[in-house]
């Protein structure tokens, strides 16, 4: 089964639904399934190797037609960053290879060397035809669909596979933990780079819903959408209620707020229900390569509101400590899930696979407890990522492009505590150099959010007993101010 399996039957039982809406456009099911089938089709007469296409399209229709024909296809579908660089574009397409790019017309520039074919958003009218798929079973269901980017100890994004069956496997979640069905109005208010409104928008094309699309968020267009449509359902980061709730809207919708990639602060959750009295607020607790873990569901926030909630139906958490034992209530240990919706691994990296994936069970190295009642809580994590709203920053990538600058003898990079973002970048740096001048290296040679917030000057780095650099410790050292420490 793929993830595009239902859209025949909703054709055929519910044709005239609207299945997406835009500023400028309405889909109904009959016309989606055409556009997915005729899309699958140019897919399927495209020279494929590794059937894989890499997308750079803003938010917007077209990219959930080309994802869902490729997905239809059999195809992987590699999601691409219209904010990268030239440089991290062309690290991301070497570790994947796609047979196809697909980008849209105002990058052409960013493309015209790149090793592999490439097709621009205004060619695709040519290569897109009347032609339908004939659509025929998928043999496996753990065919890959998505591949994303992550990261860990090496601070070398890594490429992670996830397959048909462990999405589907996911969109129970939705209809048995938090009941949602074929009647949803969903709005999706985010960027496709993050695999959180990929979700939300595909999942409720599963389901038989209605997706709302914005092509770029903003508190005013949110709330436009939320009160003109019967929106029932939002995905969104916590950064994006933040700014709503600095804006000071109000609505009195009886909406499903669905918040994952960063938990939500008390502060924020309280202004909320203040200024959206009949939302109900569920915090999703996950990863890219154990997906969803658990979920802390409205009617839990009182009592349990340190914790990311309890596991999911379908899945199974352990906590264990160092010696591999499993840990007892209360007590801190590693996370370990067991699930069918765990990823297949990463491309070409089976060392790295080996570190999460242990047999049935997998693990990022969070380190969490569990209470009496099954609460998860999740007290650091162990390979250092930075989440900065929507986005995973991690911050080996970082000090390697700092490092390369000339003049810097050593550098470390951290995440700081921010009410809005969750967490901000600070980079500490040892050596004769410019801040100023260093931030605009690295703006050249990394995407935007991911340039440090703070920078730091320091003549030495605090060391753990082992030698290495404490990153604790530098976390104690951002209030320091002298003339050897500055911001930009």
């Amino acid at each position: 089964m793929k993830v595009t399996s239902t859209y025949r039957n909703h054709k055929e039982s519910h044709p005239e639904r609207l299945a997406i809406i835009t500023a400028e456009q309405r889909l109904t099911y009959r016309e989606w399934n055409k556009l997915v089938q005729q899309t699958a089709a140019a897919f399927v007469k495209q020279p494929q190797k590794e059937k894989r296409v890499a997308i750079f399209l803003p938010n917007d229709t077209l990219f959930l037609q080309l994802f869902a024909g490729a997905n239809e296809a059999d195809w992987a579908v590699i999601v691409g960053d219209m904010r990268w660089k030239k440089t991290e574009i062309t690290a991301r397409m070497k570790q994947t290879s796609p047979d196809l790019i697909i980008v849209d017309k105002r990058m052409k520039n960013d493309f015209q060397d790149i090793p592999y074919p490439v097709l621009f958003s205004d060619e695709l009218v040519g290569w897109i035809t009347e032609e339908t798929y004939e659509q025929r079973r998928t043999e496996r269901d753990n065919v890959p669909f998505y591949i994303g980017f992550t990261s860990g100890s090496t601070g070398t994004p890594k490429a992670f596979i996830r397959s048909h069956e462990s999405w589907i496997e996911s969109f129970k979640c939705n209809q048995i933990d938090l009941g949602m069905n074929e009647d949803e109005h969903v709005l999706i208010p985010g960027s496709f780079v993050s695999s959180t409104f990929v979700y939300g928008a595909m999942s409720t094309l599963f389901d038989g819903g209605t997706v709302y699309l914005l092509k770029k968020f903003s508190p005013g267009n949110f709330m436009k959408v939320l009160e003109k449509y019967p929106i029932s359902v939002v995905y969104v980061v916590p950064t994006m209620i933040q700014a709503i709730v600095s804006e000071g809207y109000k609505s009195e919708k009886p909406v499903s707020i669905i918040s994952t990639g960063a938990k939500l602060l008390p502060s924020v959750k309280g202004n909320i229900r203040k200024l959206f009295p009949q939302a109900l607020i569920n915090e999703f607790y996950g990863s890219s390569e154990l997906s969803y873990v658990s979920v802390l569901k409205n009617e839990d926030v009182k009592k349990y509101d340190a914790s990311v909630g309890r596991a999911f139906h379908n899945v199974k958490v352990s906590i264990r400590t160092e010696d591999g034992s499993e840990a007892e209530i209360g007590e801190e240990g590693i996370l370990h899930v067991k699930s069918r919706m765990i990823f297949d691994g990463y491309i070409n990296n089976p060392l790295e696979t080996g570190k999460v994936k242990k047999g049935d069970w997998a693990t990022v190295h969070d380190i969490a407890k569990m209470d009496e009642n099954g609460y998860i809580y999740i007290l650091g994590r162990k390979n250092d990522m930075i989440l900065y709203g929507a986005y995973n920053i991690y911050p080996q990538e970082i000090e390697t492009v700092i490092r390369s600058y000339d003049g810097v003898e050593e550098a470390a990079v951290i995440g700081v505590q921010d009410d809005y973002w969750g967490e901000k970048v600070a980079a500490f740096v040892k050596g004769d150099v410019n801040l100023h001048s260093l931030k605009s290296y690295c703006l050249r040679n990394l995407t935007a959010y991911k340039i440090p917030r703070i920078w730091k000057k320091l003549d030495s780095f605090p060391e753990t007993t082992g030698g290495k650099i404490s990153r604790q410790q530098m976390k104690k050292l951002i209030g320091v101010s002298d003339e050897k420490s500055g911001d930009c």
